[in-house]
């Protein structure tokens, strides 16, 4: 996402939201903050700048500079509600909590990483020794921390690969959502955002289809989207709004009642609202979870990991001393 982190994500949408709280013109506040261009900020808003001029659109001018089609489509919603500080104070926060959860997971992680990488070392001592300096050294210690480097390889593209289906392909996401532990965290992950993105555009007073439109397009969830796009049609056919998501299949609960009460009491944003934050509660949870259980996970792999090559070292040390044995007259 425009070359951003997390922290630096949230920094951004920070200073955007202090400045539209102000009532800075949108143009001048991209102006402001793309000065210092050799930051990976000032330089994102230079080309988000550049592009607003050109579209005069600022969902489409973050979109075309690199920011995520879910960002781009909050900051429509904003946009077209006359509601950017909110949003931006909205983004902000979400990429806060996502910046501490990923903090936390990596300071709880390190401890037992360097464990890994010191017994790997120390297990390489001794056939280093036996069979004579680096070359031996680095035979016995690289497969140990190649395998441990390869699965975390393939973990990062498997969330990549992941992520894309959930937000491309709706049958692809529907199965993701079905996998134990993995899928409610999709499943709440996406609900956060879809309901968060309706409750600003509803109390706005905006259009209610546009609204539910945005949100499916900003969740991340092609089978929420789809879902969506399917109620708005039933709506447009003469259905209620509850009836009609209470028609689609795999939509969570909390999501349709919350939608349910909301139109009968007139009270949608406000209803919304709530969902969106016991699914923040849930999804943050189950991320702070993640970070007690991957040092606990790391402990297991490297259990085995130097219990494997424990077992190659007294293999080898054992056949060297029968060798030696053997070949005294």
């Amino acid at each position: 996402m425009a070359g951003l982190t997390f922290r630096q994500q949230e920094q951004l949408f920070h200073e955007l939201a202090q400045l539209a709280r102000s009532g800075v013109p949108l143009n001048y506040a991209f102006e402001i903050l793309s000065r210092t261009a050799r930051s990976r900020i000032g330089a994102s808003l230079k080309a988000v700048r550049e592009n607003l001029q050109s579209s005069g659109e600022a969902g489409r001018a973050f979109r075309e500079a690199g920011f995520s089609a879910s960002d781009a489509a909050v900051i429509e919603a904003g946009e077209a509600t006359g509601r950017l500080d909110v949003v931006f104070l909205e983004l902000e926060d979400y990429y806060r909590q996502l910046a501490d959860a990923r903090r936390s997971i990596i300071s709880q992680s390190i401890y037992p990483v360097l464990v890994l990488h010191l017994g790997a070392a120390l297990l390489a001592i001794p056939p280093a020794i036996t069979e004579g300096g680096w070359p031996a050294f680095l035979a016995h210690s690289l497969p140990i921390l190649g395998v441990f480097y390869v699965a975390l390889f393939a973990a990062s593209i498997l969330w990549r690969l992941g992520r894309a289906l959930l937000s491309r392909n709706a049958a692809a996401a529907l199965f993701l959502m079905r996998i134990p532990l993995f899928g409610p965290f999709l499943r709440d992950w996406t609900a956060w955002r879809f309901s968060s993105v309706l409750s600003l555009y509803a109390g706005a007073g905006g259009s209610l289809l546009r609204a539910f439109e945005i949100a499916g397009s900003s969740c991340g969830n092609a089978h929420l989207n789809g879902a969506t796009s399917s109620a708005i049609a039933l709506v447009r056919a003469g259905q209620s709004l509850g009836e009609a998501f209470r028609r689609q299949r795999h939509i969570p609960e909390l999501l349709e009642r919350a939608i349910d009460v909301g139109e009968n009491s007139g009270r949608l944003d406000e209803e919304t609202r709530r969902a969106a934050r016991i699914f923040r509660e849930k999804t943050l949870g189950t991320l702070d979870a993640l970070g007690q259980w991957t040092p606990r996970i790391l402990y297991i792999v490297i259990v085995l990991l130097l219990g494997w090559r424990i077992i190659g070292v007294a293999s080898e040390i054992s056949n060297s001393v029968n060798d030696a044995v053997k070949s005294v007259p």
